[in-house]
């Protein structure tokens, strides 16, 4: 099934120039392409990266992700096309969580494709390895097809599926793919109607009844957590956010336990390296001294003695404590920040 859409009149100019890709831009998307494969850590060659979805055709806007897809043999990585599927978005996922990238605020998503996945001819495609369109986009109309929007939604799909009941992580997880669904499609329906590509695809994941799994688990973890706290008479657990409010503000300094909990619950990594390593992750600085250079966003800071600072890109930082809890503020931990933002707002309100 084929969807049409209004079009623009010309290619998005970000990127374009008439029909041709800015040749700066084709060098560059080929880097983090091949940065991408190496990431994959197979050894099937490369027979193509391409550039297509909306960035490729004249239904873009300023909102649209810049898809380019690695083409390789998947039966060339192994026989078992179930296993290098999921492995492969198990590393789409990864990538995205770890390289954030983006350019003039239009994501850049990556995917390895396989060559014998054939996407409808009416659909732009844009080999960048050869420098030519595959398939010319025509501003007539613009047809989407449904493995377009199947391939928007199956990362999250994947997600979904892989929960599990038992992970102490789980209720975060939970919040975080609700965070994406609800910005991916308002992001959508803001840019291109009912008829996005992102409304479409969170329809899909609706009907497949992912979204009423989601509530489900959240519901039984709610029923579970209730049940353990009535038997035991125990108080809530504090969440990440409400620990670190009382960190910072003086009210508790936080034990060793606390803080295991903390960066259990929110995925941090403890590695000086910090951003450069681990862009858009929560990371703890076994050290004191910070610096800005070469990240691009600011991040909160959090020290050992409750001192805080919002860092800014470029910039030198020196804590009293002896180690520094980062939260990147890139929009990849909104969950986080406003269970922070909260806990504050509500003892200053007391």
């Amino acid at each position: 099934m084929l969807h049409e859409y209004e079009t623009q009149s010309t290619l998005n100019p970000k990127l374009w120039d008439d029909m041709h890709l800015k040749s700066k831009l084709r060098v560059k998307f080929i880097r983090i392409a091949k940065a991408f494969y190496d990431f994959l850590e197979i050894e099937t060659p490369i027979l193509d990266i391409i550039l297509i979805g909306s960035n490729a055709n004249y239904n873009w806007t300023e909102h649209s992700d810049i898809d380019l897809h690695v083409v390789i043999d998947y039966q060339a990585v192994n026989k078992n096309l179930h296993l290098v599927k999921n492995y492969m978005m198990t590393k789409k996922s990864l990538w995205n969580a770890n390289y954030p990238l983006t350019y003039q605020g239009m994501p850049i998503e990556l995917y390895a494709q396989d060559w014998n996945d054939k996407l409808h001819s009416t659909v732009g495609q844009y080999s960048l390895t050869k420098g030519q369109w595959i398939k010319q986009p025509s501003s007539d109309t613009v047809s989407i097809d449904d493995d377009i929007i199947d391939e928007k939604a199956r990362p999250i799909e994947y997600q979904i599926d892989e929960l599990q009941e038992s992970d102490p992580k789980l209720r975060v997880k939970i919040e975080n793919i609700l965070l994406r669904l609800r910005t991916m499609r308002q992001t959508g329906l803001e840019a291109e109607g009912e008829y996005s590509i992102e409304n479409l695809a969170y329809k899909k994941i609706r009907n497949s009844g992912r979204l009423d799994r989601l509530k489900e688990l959240l519901r039984k973890g709610t029923m579970a957590s209730l049940a353990v706290e009535t038997a035991l008479h125990t108080r809530k657990t504090a969440s990440p956010g409400e620990m670190l409010a009382h960190h910072m503000k003086g009210k508790r300094i936080m034990t060793e336990e606390e803080w295991n909990h903390v960066m259990q619950e929110t995925d941090a990594v403890e590695d000086a390296m910090g951003q450069w390593r681990h862009p858009g992750r929560c990371t703890m600085i076994p050290g004191n001294a910070i610096t800005m250079q070469r990240v691009a966003y600011p991040v909160l800071g959090i020290d050992d003695t409750g001192h805080s600072i919002v860092m800014k890109p470029e910039q030198q930082y020196t804590y009293p404590g002896k180690r520094v809890f980062e939260i990147p503020m890139n929009g990849q931990q909104k969950t986080l920040l406003m269970q922070l933002h909260n806990a504050i707002t509500d003892w200053n309100n007391v």
